[in-house]
């Protein structure tokens, strides 16, 4: 945690963050309460963020699923592509 948290560090200099997180894990909730801990404890916590749920192909509703406790996520699919231009929209507009 502590290689992660000194890497991390950069990100204060950002001006947007991309928190993506592998939708198809067990919990997914759980691991973006983890990087929200870590960006606290580093004072990045209010940087703007997109949260982007990746492998959502490996999900058998598509991520609907995980999408519900996330309405402000992007999903995507790296393997696929699926979900890519509405991640580069955000970011656009961002």
């Amino acid at each position: 945690v502590n290689a992660f948290k000194a890497t991390l560090e950069e990100v204060a200099n950002a001006d947007l963050l991309l928190h993506v997180v592998d939708a198809s894990q067990a919990d997914p909730r759980l691991r973006v309460e983890q990087v929200d801990r870590v960006l606290e404890e580093i004072g990045a916590r209010e940087l703007p963020t997109l949260l982007v749920l990746n492998k959502v192909d490996a999900l058998p509703d598509g991520g609907a699923g995980v999408l519900a406790g996330f309405p402000d996520a992007i999903a995507v699919s790296a393997r696929t592509g699926a979900g890519l231009d509405q991640l580069i929209e955000a970011i656009a507009t961002r």
